[in-house]
């Protein structure tokens, strides 16, 4: 299957208008965060930025590039604060401890900010294979490789052949079922097994660190 151009924006050359584009993604951040796809609307997004809506189509040929814009903003945002803050948020003194704290990062940026994530989800599904679709994957991927990197501490305790795949396939593992839990309301997760946020988290640190493990 072809992969679908996207628009892109082309880099502003003047200051002034490298300071209102910034500002323009950080307010479509913030009422993604807010108000989710429906509520990301041209009018509250002007509002929060301090300009004209008039501004915003004379930077993007359209509301879906803005959008587009915004998430990758987002993304690389955190992949820079990821690499310079990841191995101390995340590494604890033991295998246990740093499984626990990863349940406890990957479970606060979807109990904190439910509709940006489901906005990042829903308008990346709507995307299909296109360039944007893609570029936003390998962010997410440099995201996982990263806290693989950090884990890479206690590569000598897990006994799986390939190591470093095996924390690959277990901080996958754990990132999708959070992801499901956390924002699928009716998930397979509530209707099978329901439990709390912290009994969900201490059940996949158990998980994590018995998969990690098993010969």
């Amino acid at each position: 299957m072809a992969t679908k151009k996207t628009s892109r924006v082309l880099e502003p050359q003047q200051q002034r208008s490298r300071d209102t584009v910034d500002r323009l993604l950080a307010a479509t951040v913030k009422a993604l965060d807010q108000d989710g796809l429906e509520g990301a609307v041209v009018p509250k997004i002007a509002a929060l930025a301090g300009v004209a809506p008039a501004s915003i189509y004379r930077r993007f040929p359209d509301k879906d590039a803005l959008l587009r814009e915004a998430f990758l903003h987002m993304l690389r945002s955190s992949n820079t604060g990821n690499r310079e803050h990841l191995r101390t948020m995340l590494l604890r003194d033991t295998l246990e401890g740093s499984a626990a704290q990863l349940m406890e990062l990957l479970f606060a940026q979807y109990r904190r900010h439910p509709r940006l994530m489901r906005a990042l989800m829903r308008f990346l599904e709507s995307e299909g294979a296109s360039e944007f679709a893609n570029e936003v994957r390998l962010h997410i991927a440099e995201n996982i490789e990263q806290v693989v990197e950090v884990l890479q501490a206690f590569r000598e305790e897990v006994r799986h052949r390939f190591p470093r795949r095996a924390l690959q396939f277990a901080v996958l593992s754990a990132a999708g079922a959070i992801e499901s839990f956390a924002l699928e309301p009716v998930s397979l997760w509530q209707t099978v097994l329901p439990m709390s946020d912290r009994q969900f988290q201490a059940e996949q640190a158990r998980s994590f660190v018995a998969y990690l493990r098993q010969p």
